[in-house]
């Protein structure tokens, strides 16, 4: 009995450690139109370069990560 109230109170946390880290780290993100306009580019172009502009995709949606953003721009 003590167990399995354990085990629900570590599943409990567990899901919401998981959650914070997606949420935090999806906070470093931004999306095509914020990059777009970040790299002073039309969406159409920025999706013609994709292949060269560093990208992670969720599911369909792409997304851009700032850090390699600044990375790929400094060259």
């Amino acid at each position: 009995m003590i167990a399995e109230e354990l085990a629900k109170v570590m599943q409990k946390e567990i899901r919401k450690m998981v959650v914070d880290i997606t949420v935090g780290d999806m906070e470093n993100y931004i999306s095509a139109s914020e990059e777009a306009d970040y790299l002073g580019m039309s969406k159409r172009t920025l999706y013609n370069r994709i292949d060269e502009i560093p990208h992670t995709k969720f599911g369909r949606v792409l997304k851009f990560q700032k850090s390699k953003l600044k990375e790929y721009i400094n060259g």
